[in-house]
């Protein structure tokens, strides 16, 4: 074997290497949305409000805001906390009441705050998926574009984008609690910059 080619046996080894390495790479940071399990969440959701809504309420007794626990087809229990939707970007999901690796690929998931629509700060955090779902289209929210919670109750609540910027994933400031007792909505995904992450602050305007 000459020099040529053990420089070109050389380069391929090196190309074969550099590929995997990208390869797992994208693997770790983009997680696949699980579609059918949110087709499952969804469906379910839906039913469950329906059902609620047509019980008649007492007149004397505000109902209360349960968290539905249920079991996916995979044997997974999970909590609804709500429902939300942007009309400008498309969103329309449940809200999953814990956030962990395994909930997030079904929808956006409550990570820190009050119940849905209570005072105080809820924060919902969701993926930045390549596909336009869940929270891919965040950027694109500007001042006074609107979001809606809806939650257990069967109360739909509007908030107003007021704010939007990036921190670095270990700035926790955008969960503060401080609200003097407003309601507050902060959405949280990931941005295209390493370790980065992109916040939308919204107000309801009662």
């Amino acid at each position: 074997m000459n020099q040529g080619e053990k420089k070109l046996i050389c380069l391929l080894l090196m190309g074969i290497i550099i590929g995997s390495g990208i390869l797992i790479f994208k693997i770790k940071t983009e997680p696949k949305y699980d579609e059918a399990l949110y087709q499952e969440i969804y469906s379910e959701y839906e039913e469950i409000l329906e059902k609620e809504n047509e019980k008649e309420a007492s007149p004397n007794q505000e109902k209360e805001n349960t968290i539905y626990m249920q079991v996916n087809s995979k044997g997974q229990k999970y909590r609804v906390a709500g429902q939300i939707t942007i009309p400008k970007i498309g969103v329309n999901y449940p809200i999953v009441y814990e956030t962990t690796e395994e909930y997030l690929k079904i929808a956006p998931a409550k990570l820190y705050g009050p119940d849905i629509n209570e005072p105080g700060n809820v924060c919902i955090a969701g993926h930045n998926y390549k596909n336009n779902e869940f929270f891919s289209r965040l950027s694109e929210l500007e001042k006074n574009d609107k979001v809606n919670l809806l939650d257990n109750k069967g109360k739909r609540v509007s908030y107003f984008v007021y704010d939007k910027y990036e921190v670095p994933e270990t700035d926790l400031s955008c969960t503060s609690q401080d609200t003097n007792g407003e309601r507050e909505v902060t959405l949280i995904t990931c941005t295209n910059k390493k370790n980065n992450r992109l916040i939308v602050k919204c107000k309801s305007s009662s």
